[in-house]
This record gives C-alpha cells, structure tokens and sequence, in this order.
C-alpha cells in the first residue's frame, strides 16, 4: 500500500508561529501545508502569501476557507499562491458546477468538505465526482448522530472508503488512533494540527512517523 500524505493543519492566529509550526512539519516529513482558517480570519487572503514566501514555491499550500462558494475566495487565494482550497459542499449542482469551474480557471484544486448527513455521505461523494470533483475531504468521520432522536455513534469510513472508489480522500483526526486506522483502511491522506500548536517536534515527529507507517 502506499504511503500517505500529512497535511499539517496550521491552525494559530500568529503568523510567526506559523512560520515556526510550517518549518518543524516540513522537517519531520509533513507533505503539504494547511493555511489554517484562524490565520486566514487574522491576515486574510495574504495569510497564504506570507507562507508561501516563508516556505518556497515547490510546498503544497492548502487553503482551508471553510466556504461554500469558490467565487469568494479562489482568484485572491490562487494570487497569493495556493495550490488548493478546501471547499464545503452543498447541495445545488449548479453551485457544484461552478465551484470546480472557477478552480479550474484560477489553476488549484478543491478539496471538497463532506459536511452532509452520514446517511448522505454516498450519494454526495458520488455526485461531487460526477461533477469533476477529484479530492474529498471528511473533517469528522466519526460522529454523534441522532436518526430517531437518540445520538449514536456513526462510523462513517465505510462510507467513504468503499472498496471501489474513485475519488481521493482525506481524513482529519486529532486522535492517532483513529488517524492510523483511517490509513489503514485506504484513506489517502491525513490531517492534523491540535498537536502542533504548542510546538513540539518530538511530538510533530512521533506523530509523522506514526501515520506514514500505519
């Protein structure tokens, strides 16, 4: 199998802080960068400018807008120098439509969040692809949730990791364990970032090196 990706979620209002958090991941083995949504609140579009700058031209930024329409954040993300941008996803096609159009015109990739119902996670994912969707990304997979008013906990990796798939997908978990088990089920690549705000990078390495090899 192979290895997967880290996606080191910063997520610290401080843009120096940042620096720091960004240089400790991409030292231990981290992957891509995640331009947290605390930083963008803070600095805006240029939050991913003044990374981009600190970390070089060949890191993968990601963008984590938190936003559900393209046209309000991926031409000033794309200036600044972002390689994707994380998306929430609808239901409108036409919004769907236009949200991969307008990444495709400003030349990054959306990520599309899973932000729907567990029950609903199948058909989305599906839709999203027929769409031109390529990465998803689910920010929980395991939740609380309440069909006939009684919360229960839904596993919902066998939703999204079916053993025919034909999207790429991420996973976010503060909790190594499920983040390996996650891996270890075909998940493609893995975020976190809890353990990165006080930084450690003994723990940033432990962490690293536990997800690639699970």
């Amino acid at each position: 199998m192979k290895k997967p990706w880290i996606q080191a979620a910063i997520d610290v209002e401080d843009i120096e802080l940042a620096k720091k958090i960004a240089f400790m991941a991409l030292d231990h083995g981290a992957e891509w960068l995640e331009v947290g949504t605390p930083l963008l609140h803070t600095y805006g579009h240029s939050a991913i400018g003044m990374l981009r700058k600190a970390v070089g031209k060949d890191i993968t930024l990601v963008a984590d807008y938190k936003c559900p329409y393209a046209a309000l954040c991926v031409p000033q993300a794309a200036e600044q120098g972002t390689n994707c941008v994380m998306l929430t996803v609808g239901y409108q096609d036409s919004v769907i439509d236009r949200n991969v159009q307008i990444c495709k015109e400003a030349g990054i990739t959306p990520i599309f969040e899973l932000t729907v119902r567990p029950d609903d996670i199948t058909v989305t994912a599906e839709k999203l692809v027929q769409h031109g969707a390529e990465y998803l990304f689910s920010r929980h997979f395991t939740s609380l949730y309440g069909k006939t008013g009684v919360l229960e906990k839904i596993d919902q990796l066998p939703m999204l990791l079916p053993e025919k798939r034909n999207y790429i997908l991420g996973i976010t978990s503060d909790d190594l364990e499920e983040a390996q088990d996650a891996v270890r089920k075909g998940a493609d690549w893995i975020t976190f970032g809890f353990v990165l705000r006080k930084p450690d990078p003994e723990v940033c390495k432990f962490w690293i090196n536990m997800i690639h090899n699970a």
